[in-house]
C-alpha cells in the first residue's frame, strides 16, 4: 500500500521534531551536568589596587587576601600578589607591567581610570592573562567586570533625599575619588535624578575621596559661607561620617539629613544622635568592600574554564533605622561587608548574569 504525499510529509515532520526535542533535551542535560567545581591548580592571581587611602579600600584588600589565603590552603591556587598604588595611573601601569613580567594567570583590578589603563590591559590579555575589574570599570569590552549599578545608586540617593527633606531641599553633594568610574557614574545618577526635582538646590559639590577625613576637610572649606543645609548626598566609603563630623564642628548649621555610608562610625553616630534627639531620619547605603573577594572567586571560575559572563553585577547594602541595633557591635574602622563565598558568587552573581545574557 502506497503512502500519500501528505501523510509522508507529516511523518517526516514528526521525525524532525522528535529528533530536535531529543537533541534539545540532551543539550539541557549537558548544561545541567556542569557542576562548576573549582579544581586544584597552580594559578597565581594578582590584585592591582589603585588607591589605599580610605577605610573601604583597606578593608577591600583585607577581604581579597582572606579569600586568596583560603583558596591557597585548599590548593586552588599556588600563590597571590597584592600591590597598592597612590591613585595615579602611572603607578597602576607599573603594577600591571610587573604582573605581566611575573607571568601571573589573572589580574583582579580596582582601576584608577576607565580609559587610561586600556593599553596595558590589552598587553596583559595578549600575554594570556585573565583580567577582571571590580568596583570601578574600564571601557574595554574584552575584560571581565564585577560591578555595582552606580548610576542607579546615585539616582536613588537623590530620590530618597527628596522623600526625607522635601523636593525644595538645599543639599550638598559629596563626590568620591576623582577619575574613577564609580564617582563619575554615581554623579551621573545624581544629575539624572535632579532633573526631576527642579526646585532642589545644590549648594555645593565637593570631592571627599570616599574618605571621612578628606570629606570633613572639604566640607569645612564651604560650610562657613552657608546659612542653611537640609541634606547631604554621599557616595559611601566613609564620607558620611566625615560629613557628620564637619557639621558637628561648625555647630551653627544644626544636623542636616546625611545619607549614611555603612561605616561603623556613621552607624554608631546615627544611633547616638537618634537616642539624644529622639529620632534622626535617614538611611545608610553602601557598596561592599568584599566585592574584591567576589572578583577573586570569579577569576578562579574563569581560570577553571567555565563560561563566566563578561558583565556581572553585585547588590549594594542598605540599612534602615529599625535595623540599627544589628550593627551596634561593629568593629571600628570597618564597613558592612558580607562574606562572598565561592558558592554565593556562583549562585548570586555569575548565574543571574548568565540568565540575563541568554
Amino acid at each position: 500500500m502506497r503512502m500519500s504525499r501528505s501523510k509522508f510529509s507529516v511523518l517526516l515532520l514528526s521525525i524532525f521534531f522528535v529528533g530536535a526535542l531529543f537533541l534539545f533535551g540532551n543539550a539541557i542535560q549537558a548544561e545541567a551536568k556542569v557542576d562548576w567545581k573549582l579544581k586544584k591548580g597552580k594559578y597565581v592571581v594578582a590584585l592591582s589596587n589603585s588607591y589605599y587611602g580610605n577605610t573601604w579600600r583597606k578593608q577591600m584588600v583585607d577581604n581579597f587576601t582572606e579569600a586568596a589565603e583560603s583558596a591557597k590552603k585548599q590548593g586552588l591556587i599556588s600563590d597571590y600578589i597584592v600591590q597598592n598604588g597612590d591613585n595615579t595611573v602611572n603607578s597602576q601601569i607599573s603594577q600591571i607591567n610587573s604582573f605581566i613580567l611575573q607571568g601571573v594567570d589573572a589580574i583582579v583590578i580596582d582601576p584608577a581610570s576607565s580609559t587610561a589603563l586600556n593599553s596595558v590591559l590589552k598587553k596583559a590579555m595578549k600575554a594570556g592573562i585573565k583580567v577582571i575589574t571590580f568596583d570601578c570599570s574600564v571601557t574595554l569590552d574584552s575584560v571581565y567586570a564585577v560591578d555595582f549599578d552606580f548610576v542607579t545608586f546615585g539616582y536613588d540617593s537623590v530620590v530618597e533625599m527628596a522623600k526625607l527633606v522635601g523636593e525644595k531641599a538645599k543639599v550638598i553633594i559629596i563626590r568620591g575619588l576623582a577619575g574613577t568610574s564609580a564617582d563619575e557614574e554615581m554623579y551621573q545618577g545624581n544629575l539624572k535624578a535632579l532633573k526631576n526635582y527642579p526646585n532642589m538646590e545644590v549648594l555645593a559639590t565637593v570631592h571627599g575621596d570616599f574618605s571621612a577625613t578628606k570629606t570633613q576637610e572639604a566640607l569645612l572649606q564651604v560650610l562657613p559661607s552657608l546659612k542653611k543645609v537640609d541634606g547631604v548626598i554621599t557616595q559611601c566609603g566613609g564620607d558620611a561620617y566625615g560629613a557628620a563630623q564637619a557639621f558637628e564642628q561648625i555647630g551653627s548649621l544644626g544636623r542636616p539629613v546625611i545619607i549614611g555610608d555603612n561605616s561603623a562610625e556613621f552607624l554608631k553616630w546615627w544611633s547616638e544622635v537618634g537616642k539624644k534627639d529622639g529620632e534622626y531620619k535617614t538611611y545608610s547605603r553602601g557598596t561592599c568592600p568584599s566585592v574584591s573577594s567576589a572578583a577573586f572567586w570569579a577569576s578562579l571560575y574563569i581560570l577553571n574554564g567555565y563560561d563566566v559572563p563578561k558583565k556581572m553585577i553585585c547588590d549594594y547594602y542598605t540599612v534602615y533605622e529599625k535595623e540599627l541595633g544589628k550593627y551596634s557591635n561593629m568593629e571600628p574602622g570597618t564597613i558592612i561587608s558580607p562574606t562572598y563565598a565561592p558558592e554565593y558568587v556562583l549562585d548570586s552573581i555569575i548565574e543571574p548574569a548568565l540568565k540575563k545574557k541568554k
